[in-house]
C-alpha cells in the first residue's frame, strides 16, 4: 500500500477535507557519520518534495517537516531550511529516538530553538527497541504505539520539558495513546476535578514522579491531541474528559483511515456538541495553523 497524491485528493473530496497537513517521517539513524549524512539528505529530499506538492496543489496541503535525528546539528539545519525556506507549518518527530524519549536532555538544544520559534511539533509513535515483538502474533502498532505515545508525554511533562519550553505547541496523535486511562497515575500525589463535581485522587505512595510546578494536569491540558484512529466513543469520551475541546484536533491518519469514515466516526461517537464538533473539525486547527486557515476552512 502506497500513498498517491491523486488518491489523497479524491479522499479529501469525499470526506469534505479542504486542507490536509502532510507528515513525512524518515527513519532515525544511530549509526555511522556516513549513514547519518544519507539520512540528512533524505530528510531534505522529502521536505522539498512536500513543498513541491503544496505548490502544485495550492491551498490543499500543509506540511510538517522531517528532521534527521539524533544528529542535532543536522536537525537544527533542516529545521531552519524547512521553516524559513520551504515554509513548512511545523515539524514531525517520533516519540523516541533509540529508546531516548522526547523529555530526554538530548533534545534540549532542538527544543530551545523550537520554543524560540513557537513552533508546532507533531509527535507520532514508533516502537521502542526494548519492546519489539513482545507478544507473539500481535503487531507492535496494536499495543506499543499507544504505549509509546504515553511514554513520550510522561517524559516531557515529568522531565520538565513542557515547563522549560512552554511555547512549543505539541500535537500527539491517536488521542494521546493510553494517557487518558492513566490519569490517576499522571496526577501522582495530587487530586483534581477532572470531571466537574467529581474529585479524582492521584496514585498515592512513594512511586510518584516529580510533578511540574503547575501540576501534571495543567501541563497535559496545554498539549494538543488528534482524533486519528481513536474516533470511537470510548477513546474520545476519555480524551474529552481529561483534555479541553480547544486542544483536540480532527485527524484521519490517511491512508490507514479515510477522511469520510473518520469524519463520520467523530460525529457518530456523540462525544462532542455541535459547537464542539466545529471546533474539533476546523476551529482549533485554524487557531493553531493560521497560515493554512487563511486559505481553506477545514484541516485534517
Amino acid at each position: 500500500m502506497t500513498w498517491e497524491v491523486n488518491a489523497d485528493l479524491e479522499d479529501m473530496e469525499r470526506g469534505g477535507t479542504e486542507v490536509a497537513v502532510l507528515s513525512i517521517f524518515v527513519p532515525y539513524d544511530l549509526g555511522t557519520p556516513e549513514s547519518r549524512a544519507r539520512l540528512a539528505r533524505l530528510a531534505r529530499e522529502t521536505n522539498e518534495y512536500a513543498a513541491r506538492l503544496a505548490a502544485e496543489h495550492p491551498g490543499r496541503f500543509g506540511r510538517f517537516a522531517s528532521l534527521p535525528l539524533p544528529d542535532l546539528d543536522a536537525a537544527l539545519a533542516e529545521l531552519a531550511h524547512a521553516l524559513d525556506v520551504l515554509g513548512a507549518d511545523g515539524v514531525a518527530v517520533y516519540t523516541n529516538v533509540g529508546d531516548r524519549w522526547l523529555g530526554d536532555a538530548l533534545f534540549d538544544p532542538l527544543f530551545a530553538e523550537l520554543n524560540r520559534r513557537r513552533a508546532v511539533v507533531f509527535v507520532h509513535p514508533t516502537t521502542a527497541n526494548c519492546c519489539r515483538g513482545l507478544v507473539a502474533g500481535i503487531p507492535d502498532n496494536i499495543i506499543e504505539f499507544g504505549t509509546d505515545t504515553t511514554r513520550a508525554i510522561a517524559s516531557l511533562v515529568f522531565g520538565g520539558a513542557t515547563t522549560r519550553f512552554p511555547d512549543i505547541r505539541f500535537i500527539f496523535s491517536h488521542g494521546g495513546g493510553t494517557m487518558p486511562y492513566l490519569i490517576e497515575r499522571f496526577l501522582g500525589g495530587a487530586s483534581a476535578e477532572i470531571v466537574p463535581g467529581i474529585r479524582t485522587s492521584g496514585q498515592p505512595g512513594p512511586y510518584v514522579p516529580k510533578a511540574p510546578p503547575a501540576g501534571a494536569l495543567a501541563e497535559l491540558r496545554r498539549l494538543y491531541f488528534d482524533t486519528a484512529q481513536c474516533a470511537n466513543p470510548v477513546a474520545l469520551a476519555a480524551l474529552r474528559a481529561v483534555i479541553p475541546t480547544s486542544q483536540i484536533l480532527y485527524g484521519t491518519d490517511y491512508f490507514y483511515r479515510d477522511a469520510h469514515g473518520s469524519s463520520e466516526a467523530v460525529r457518530g461517537a456523540r462525544v462532542f456538541s455541535p459547537r464542539e464538533l466545529v471546533a474539533v473539525s476546523s476551529g482549533n486547527a485554524r487557531r493553531l495553523l493560521p497560515a493554512l486557515a487563511a486559505e481553506r476552512p477545514r484541516l485534517r
